[in-house]
């Protein structure tokens, strides 16, 4: 229980009402309202959640905080006119839990790809320094005293104050959390303290909420310059222009910055040496200023090589006792779904599920086993309905120059007519490309790639990675691409 006037968030416009209330709960769902609750109405793409205002009041909300103007007709005892609800909603949410993450070392992991791997990997490492340490991502929240399913990347700022404080009262002071650009330009962590952030690269993805690329990366650079303001720790991987240019800026800024790279010392302070790389992972040094380790991770490609570095940067970044735990750690790493995840078949083919479904994560994916594979390299994707249009036909185009055969399926259509994005894909590969098919039924597509596949060659399935389901118009059906796999080579190949 706490007073309102304790709670009242710094961009209040207007208080009417009495401020001297009590408050036992917050929400911003108003179905889940209840006595003495105060309730947030966030404006949203498809309601606003003004027009819940009475719905909350009626199950019992003392105090309604929006961004509309006040009505008599609302009948709550305190209206609090805000500038901006979400900027409200986590500001309310860390007075009401007590500001947990100030109590807690937490490390926030933010870029295009790579986010999930590296809160996976860091996760591991704080593991083996006897650390017990959340995780929160695009797979789950493993909050160490319950796991919940992930409705975003990031949850909203209310859900992770809630989740944070409970942690704090079992105990777990430390944690791996990634943070999305959505969530950044939506407030969602704008009242958590982290003790470090790493950047991973950015690509393009998120044109349905970003208008452009720049737009895109100053999302992301605004959580280093906040934490630069506190001296954290900012950790930048800069094997792309946008990680160069960000640590660059921070440098200038005066920031504490620690560069990475995955083979040259030259663009950064923690590096690899001595690669050597399977289908099956990679073998390397990790060139750390406090010295040289040597580890293999069960993850192929030049990309993973980087996630693995900056786990162990944001590892010491967080506790200094973990140096001797990065080895253990990332060799022992837990399976990072649909992360370059392996289906043990008999029949010699390389079945891998991938989450990438950017130009630049397939184009790496796809590289990384062409690289590694004997035979040839099947490639079968889609991408998702009521996203970013521009990237469509460039992961044509990189699935076409790197893949010796490609199959275009469909990944999540949506409200959008699947045929039409296939179309969207296919303009941009090139007309002498023989070896690409179509099929919008991804179970059908799945399984004309396994069925092209002799022993040594290698079938990526991207974009769904750990996802287990397929949103087709307003239908949310259960759809798996590694239990697709793994029922066809059952019924193909070990019938006896």
């Amino acid at each position: 229980m706490k007073s309102l006037k304790n709670l009242l968030p710094n961009n209040l416009l207007h208080l009417i009402g009495e401020a001297d209330i009590n408050i036992n709960d917050v929400v911003f769902d108003s179905r889940k309202a209840s006595p003495s609750s105060l309730f947030v109405a966030l404006p949203g793409s498809k309601a606003d959640g003004s027009a819940f205002i009475k719905d909350a009041v009626s199950k019992g909300s003392v105090c309604v905080a929006a961004e509309t103007s006040y009505d008599e007709s609302f009948g709550v005892k305190a209206f609090l006119q805000v500038a901006d609800a979400r900027r409200a909603l986590s500001d309310i949410a860390s007075k009401f839990y007590e500001f947990p993450s100030s109590k807690q070392k937490i490390a926030a992991v933010t870029g295009t790809k790579g986010k999930t791997t590296v809160t996976y990997l860091l996760q591991s490492i704080l593991q083996q320094t006897q650390i017990e340490a959340f995780r929160i991502g695009t797979v789950n929240y493993d909050m160490v005293y319950d796991i919940f399913p992930a409705l975003n990347t990031t949850p909203e700022s209310l859900v992770l104050q809630q989740m944070l404080k409970k942690a704090l009262e079992h105990g777990v002071e430390y944690g791996a959390m990634e943070v999305s650009s959505h969530a950044l330009k939506t407030c969602r962590v704008e009242d958590l303290e982290f003790e470090a952030a790493a950047f991973t690269n950015l690509s393009l993805e998120h044109t349905e909420f970003h208008p452009d690329m720049e737009d895109y990366y100053q999302a992301k650079k605004r959580l280093f310059f906040e934490l630069g303001r506190k001296n954290k720790k900012c950790v930048i991987c800069t094997d792309t222009a946008y990680g160069e240019r960000l640590a660059k800026e921070c440098s200038e800024a005066k920031m504490d910055v620690w560069t990475v790279h995955p083979d040259d010392p030259s663009k950064g302070l923690i590096y690899a040496s001595d690669i050597v790389m399977d289908i099956s992972g990679s073998s390397f040094a990790i060139n750390l200023p406090q010295g040289k380790i040597t580890c293999k991770i069960p993850q192929p490609g030049v990309y993973n090589i980087s996630n693995a570095l900056i786990a162990a940067s944001l590892a010491l970044a967080l506790s200094e006792d973990t140096y001797k735990s990065i080895k253990p750690g990332l060799e022992k790493q837990s399976l990072i779904p649909g992360r370059f995840e392996r289906i043990e078949n008999s029949r010699g083919v390389n079945a891998v599920v991938d989450f990438a479904h950017t130009p630049l994560s397939l184009e790496n994916v796809i590289k990384s086993a062409k690289e590694l594979t004997k035979g040839k390299v099947i490639a079968v994707f889609g991408c998702g309905g009521d996203r970013s249009k521009e990237k469509r036909p460039l992961m044509g185009a990189a699935a076409a120059l790197h893949a010796d055969r490609v199959v275009v399926t469909s990944d999540n259509p949506r409200s959008e007519n699947p045929e039409s994005i296939i179309d969207q894909i296919f303009a941009g590969i090139p007309s002498e490309k023989k070896e690409v098919f179509r099929e919008s039924d991804r179970k059908k597509a799945i399984e004309m790639a396994l069925s092209m596949a002799e022993s040594g060659d290698t079938v990526i399935i991207a974009g769904k990675g750990h996802e287990e389901n397929q949103i087709i118009g307003s239908k949310v059906l259960h759809f798996s691409d590694r239990e697709t796999i793994e029922e066809y080579f059952k019924k193909t190949y070990d019938r006896n």
